[in-house]
């Protein structure tokens, strides 16, 4: 038995014998003072908004709850209850974020995977011995890592994009070539190109290091919407993203929450295939895939809160975050789940500099 798992099972013991309120720190990178010292990037900071006010209106709705989160201060006042604990971030981040930790009997982190900043937030979170309500570092890491996903899939028979390192053989018969940070969030310095020579030619100028390359897949962009728990999987929702591509360089804007259904309950087998091949999968997935001809082929998994979990809560009905707290206690109620799903429409805004 690993450490962090070691870990986790004590703390689930912990948190049934704990008397309320739960006090529960939710984190978001971005907005919480991760940049305090750096110019916030729009994109970055407001799709991490997005997330950070749909979690926080979730915890706070919840009955015997108490919220403690952080706030970069140079961005506006949160509206939330008067029980909730705000910690402003000037500096010192490293601290204040260790104080919230210390302070709470749970941590939910929103945080990028890209640098290891999720993975190694996570690990923080469990040597100090509370509750992490998010997935297990082992799998982060693997999440994080566009390669390593696609392999570890791969190998568990789950269809997936091809993806190529920039010293590997690439097929010559691939019309067009997406390449992408390796470790990057989002369409963050997503980009196609016509043909090989010229992706290539463009990793070269750039940097070369931490880039992969992957075909060109047509067909409609999607993501599922997951909570996970000990190698099972459930679907709360399936959502048609919404991308636009300039000068190259692709855009995520939104997404149409629950706007595919699962006739054949072929999401409901992904979803499973995937927790079981990435152990440690816990709490919010988000699964990006492109629903092409040949059906489903899968990009990226994302092991995290994703900004369709913004219009989660209205299309189904109920509250999230009170379902991935319930994980904790009993994860084989969400087997009797049962709601019926409306489309909800989220939308992350425009361009950067745009």
């Amino acid at each position: 038995m690993t450490f962090e798992v070691a870990w986790h099972l004590l703390n689930l013991t912990k948190f049934k014998k704990m008397v309320s309120p739960l006090k529960v720190f939710a984190f978001e990178y971005t907005s919480g003072g991760g940049l305090t010292y750096q110019k916030l990037p729009y994109s970055l900071m407001h799709q991490g908004e997005v997330m950070h006010r749909a979690l926080l209106a979730d915890l706070s709705a919840i009955p015997d709850v108490k919220v403690i989160t952080m706030r970069d201060s140079r961005l506006p006042a949160l509206d939330l209850p008067h029980s909730a604990l705000v910690i402003p971030v000037h500096g010192k981040f490293a601290q204040s974020f260790n104080d919230c930790v210390q302070a709470a009997d749970a941590v939910w982190l929103v945080a990028p995977e890209f640098g290891g900043i999720l993975e190694g937030l996570s690990r923080k979170v469990l040597r100090r011995k509370r509750i992490l309500l998010g997935s297990r570092p082992n799998a982060v890491r693997v999440a994080s890592s566009k390669l390593l996903t696609a392999r570890t899939l791969a190998n568990a028979g789950i269809p997936v994009v091809d993806t190529y390192t920039p010293q590997e053989a690439l097929p010559g018969n691939i019309g067009a070539w997406v390449v992408k940070p390796d470790n990057g969030a989002g369409c963050l310095n997503t980009r196609i190109f016509s043909g090989a020579r010229k992706a290539l030619a463009w990793i070269e100028t750039n940097g070369g290091d931490g880039y992969v390359l992957q075909p060109f897949v047509s067909g409609r962009p999607c993501s599922l919407t997951l909570i996970c728990c000990d190698g099972l999987a459930w679907v709360l929702s399936c959502n048609e993203q919404r991308i636009a591509v300039l000068d190259n360089q692709f855009h995520f804007l939104g997404s149409t929450v629950n706007s595919i259904t699962d006739s054949t309950g072929e999401f409901d087998r992904l979803a499973q295939e995937i927790a079981t091949a990435i152990p440690g999968l816990w709490g919010y997935v988000g699964v990006d895939f492109i629903l092409s001809e040949q059906g489903v082929v899968v990009l990226e998994v994302n092991p995290r809160m994703t900004t369709s979990c913004a219009g989660l809560h209205a299309s189904i009905g109920c509250n999230p975050a009170e379902l991935v707290l319930g994980l904790l206690q009993r994860p084989a109620g969400l087997s009797q789940l049962a709601f019926k799903a409306v489309a909800v429409s989220v939308d992350v805004g425009a361009f950067d500099g745009l």
